[in-house]
Formats: C-alpha cells, sequence, structure tokens
C-alpha cells in the first residue's frame, strides 16, 4: 500500500552553525587539555620536591655516597626532566585558551557593544595558580628561595667544599631547600588540587 503523503527533507544544519559547533567543542577539549596540563604539571612538581626533600634527607643521614641519596637523585633528576616537558606543553596550551579567550570576548563586544560582561576563560587552571599561594605561604616561600639562593651563592665562593663556609653554605641550602619541598607537598599543591577542582566544577555547572 505506497503512501499519500509527500516526503519531505530532513532540515540541514546550515554550515556556518557546523563550523561553530564543531570549533567550541574544540575548544573545550582544549580547554580540558590544558587544566589536565597544568593538573600534570603540579603533579610532577610535587615529585620534584618530594624526591629533593628526600634526597637531602638522606645525604644528611645516610651520607651523600649511600645508595638511598643516589636513587633519590636519579628520581629528582628523572622528575625535573618530566616537569619541564609537562610545563611546555601546559604553558602552549594555557597561552592558546587565553588568546582564544580574548579574541571570543573582543568578537561579542563588536557584536553586542561594550556593555556585555566578558566571560572568563575556559581554561581554570591559570586561575587557580594565580590564588593557591597565600601572602603567608608566599613570604616563607621567598624567604626559603633567598636562603638557598644564598647557600648556593656561598658555596660558589667558598674555597673549598669541606671548609667551615663550604659546610654552613651546604646547610643553608639544604635547609632551604628542604622546608621548600615540604610545605610544597603539603600546603600548595593540596590546596591548588582543591581550587582547581572546585572552579572546574563552577565552569562545568555554567
Amino acid at each position: 500500500m505506497e503512501s499519500t503523503g509527500a516526503w519531505t527533507a530532513p532540515p540541514q544544519v546550515p554550515a556556518p552553525a557546523r563550523r561553530g559547533a564543531a570549533a567550541a567543542a574544540l575548544r573545550g577539549l582544549l580547554a580540558r587539555a590544558a587544566d589536565i596540563a597544568v593538573g600534570c604539571v603540579m603533579a610532577a612538581m610535587w615529585l620534584v620536591n618530594a624526591t629533593s626533600a628526600a634526597l637531602v634527607a638522606a645525604k644528611r643521614v645516610l651520607g651523600k655516597d649511600s645508595r638511598a641519596a643516589t636513587a633519590a637523585e636519579q628520581l629528582f633528576v628523572a622528575a625535573l626532566c618530566a616537569a619541564a616537558l609537562l610545563l611546555y606543553v601546559a604553558a602552549f596550551l594555557l597561552l592558546w585558551c587565553v588568546s582564544n579567550g580574548d579574541r571570543q570576548a573582543e568578537a561579542r563586544e563588536d557584536k553586542f557593544g561594550s556593555g556585555g560582561q566578558r566571560r572568563r576563560s575556559e581554561s581554570t587552571g591559570s586561575a587557580c595558580l594565580l590564588d593557591v599561594v597565600g601572602p603567608v605561604t608566599k613570604h616563607i616561600l621567598i624567604f626559603l628561595s633567598m636562603l638557598i639562593l644564598l647557600g648556593l651563592l656561598m658555596q660558589g665562593l667558598a674555597p673549598e667544599k669541606e671548609s667551615c663556609e663550604g659546610r654552613v653554605a651546604s646547610v643553608l641550602a639544604d635547609i632551604g631547600s628542604f622546608h621548600y619541598s615540604v610545605i610544597f607537598c603539603f600546603v600548595v599543591s593540596p590546596k591548588f588540587a582543591i581550587l582547581l577542582w572546585a572552579s572546574r566544577d563552577k565552569v562545568d555547572r555554567g
């Protein structure tokens, strides 16, 4: 039995709309990738600081020629290389997200006028990096960084490593490095993870 109804073609989605949807999906994917990359960088930096603290502890307790110190040093170098590679990838993705967000904001202003609100960048990792260190922690980390630099400078100027100046410089550098690593592992990294998770959920809820 033949159908009497006229056949109608399904509505076609305009090509600009399809391109816009694909571009939006790509932006969301890259923003997710940027957040994942930032999280991986922080995980690698946590591992760098953990192995650094383990290296200092092993050198001071077991001696710098012990197996534990050698293993900690190898892990430290490997973690440092991984962190450098991930930092390069994360920086590229974050710069792309920031520049893309600025272009979108300018396009909306051109379309709707300057009275429209600027939408925040889809990537939340860069915002968390700015908020993760409080004023007290920041000043402590700056002090420890200066202590490390002072120790390294004194080591470079010391006549011999086993001299009194060399030993004092080594102790200063190790104290600064150990405490910096502990603060990063147990204060900065957990706070960053909490902020990143909360801001990601906020963006997902719109």
